[in-house]
C-alpha cells in the first residue's frame, strides 16, 4: 500500500470521522497538499478553552498546531505507521480567543525514521497567533 492510501486520508475527505480531540477542538479541513505533507485546517476553539483572562489557554493552541502537523505528516507515510510526538515547541505571539482561526501545518524534513514539522496559527485576517516545530518518530509497519 502507498501513503495515499492510508486511512488518514478518508478522515481528511470527510469520508470517516475525525479523531475524538480534532473535533472537541472544531477541526474542518480548508486544504490538502495533493501529494500530502502539508495541511491548512479551521479550529474553532471555545469559551470553554479559555483562561481567566478569556484566552484560549496554551495546551489548546499546541494542541491545534500538533493536530494539524500529525495528518500532514502521516499522509506521506504507509497505512499503520505510527508517529508519536517526541517534542514539540510553542511560541505564543498574540493571544487567541474563541471563534475561527487557521492553522496549516507542513513537513520540514523527513527521514526513515524522524521527520521535523513546522506549524502556524492565524487569525482569519492573517495576524500570527502562536507557531510550532515538532519532532515526530515515524515507526513503519513490521513486514
Amino acid at each position: 500500500m502507498s501513503a495515499a492510501e492510508h486511512p488518514i486520508w478518508d478522515i481528511l475527505r470527510g469520508a470517516a470521522p475525525l479523531a475524538p480531540c480534532s473535533e472537541l477542538l472544531g477541526m474542518s479541513v480548508i486544504e490538502i497538499a495533493a501529494d500530502g505533507g502539508r495541511m491548512k485546517f479551521q479550529y474553532q476553539p471555545t469559551a470553554a478553552m479559555t483562561n481567566p483572562l478569556g484566552f484560549v489557554q496554551g495546551g489548546f493552541v499546541t494542541a491545534m498546531l500538533d493536530d494539524v502537523m500529525a495528518p500532514a505528516l502521516i499522509s506521506t507515510c504507509p497505512p499503520e505507521t505510527s508517529i508519536p510526538t517526541l517534542e514539540i515547541k510553542t511560541s505564543f505571539i498574540k493571544g487567541v480567543v474563541p471563534g475561527p482561526v487557521i492553522c496549516e501545518g507542513w513537513v520540514v524534513k523527513k527521514t526513515r525514521t524522524v521527520a521535523f514539522m513546522a506549524a502556524e496559527l492565524t487569525s482569519l485576517e492573517g495576524d500570527l497567533l502562536a507557531t510550532a516545530t515538532a519532532t515526530f518518530r515515524i515507526i513503519a509497519p513490521k513486514e
